[in-house]
């Protein structure tokens, strides 16, 4: 997601094709303390650690008020703030005991033994980094939702992967094989949007758009739950939909505006939502 000025989100605020109304789900539990607008849910399966960001102020300011904490998958603190003096942080991705994290304008490796950066890489021309995501070869692909762009980096080298507004300002992403996922918050360059986004998918070797649901809303995080159905947030209504393979959807919970860049945890079948202007982190059963 994104968190905005006080003025813009007030007016955001007042301001789903082939979606049906579904029952709301069980809270398997709920924290309201220890983070400040969270941003970012990711369950790494490995260590089986529940990472989430906390912005701590405005998304797009290099501030260093951000942070990281670190959870069970039973909602326990480790460590409240794990890694801390970043600038706004948010989607998280990891691979090979290396937690990649985006954060404004550039993109950040860091051990998860250690809780160390290890490596920083600058993004030239990055407006709003997003979500993250990481193929089986190691090359990273992150969302730019204001600039509508997908970059990447291989072999160390930060390169534009994909820009237009066919991509209709990416946010949440998920990849399988050779094909990233992305939902989309709608063409914006200041969050206000004349269309919903949707859901659709990108070949990565030969770059063609493949269409998967109908417009949803803003969306936010993207997961597979156990199924292999979709998981989106859509941050402005609050909702969390499901997606099938061939894009029917319902919505599955409800709660408030600001559900930002949810996670999954298979173990235990929960999707966890970042509340990010109550500055919760809710857990509900799929």
């Amino acid at each position: 997601m994104k968190i905005l000025g006080l003025s813009a989100l007030l007016l955001l605020l007042i301001s789903c094709g082939g979606t049906s109304k579904g029952p709301s789900k069980v809270t398997a539990w709920k924290l309201k303390k220890g983070f400040e607008n969270p941003e970012s849910a990711y369950y790494e399966p490995v260590s089986k650690i529940l990472f989430v960001s906390s912005i701590s102020g405005e998304g797009t300011v290099k501030d260093k008020k951000g942070w990281i904490t670190t959870m069970t998958p039973d909602g326990v603190t480790l460590k409240e703030k794990w890694l801390k003096g970043l600038n706004a942080p948010k989607g998280m991705r990891a691979r090979k005991g290396v937690l990649w994290v985006t954060d404004i304008d550039r993109v950040l490796a860091v051990k998860i033994k250690t809780g160390k950066i290890i490596r920083e890489y600058k993004v030239p021309g990055a407006k709003f980094l997003n979500d993250i995501v990481i193929d089986s070869t190691g090359t990273v692909y992150f969302s730019d939702t204001l600039a509508s762009k997908i970059f990447k980096i291989k072999n160390g080298k930060v390169t534009v992967y994909m820009k237009g507004d066919h991509l209709a300002s990416p946010n949440g992403l998920l990849i399988k094989n050779r094909i990233l996922y992305v939902a989309a918050w709608g063409l914006t360059a200041d969050w206000s949007t004349k269309k919903d986004g949707s859901l659709y998918s990108i070949n990565l070797d030969t770059k063609s758009i493949t269409p998967i649901s109908k417009e949803l809303g803003n969306l936010d995080g993207l997961e597979f739950d156990l199924d292999g159905n979709f998981l989106i947030s859509d941050w402005v209504a609050g909702k969390v939909f499901r997606v099938s393979r061939d894009g029917l959807s319902e919505t599955i919970h409800t709660l408030a505006k600001g559900s930002a860049d949810i996670g999954f945890i298979p173990e235990k079948n929960l999707i966890i939502i970042p509340e990010m202007l109550q500055n919760h982190v809710t857990a509900i059963k799929n």
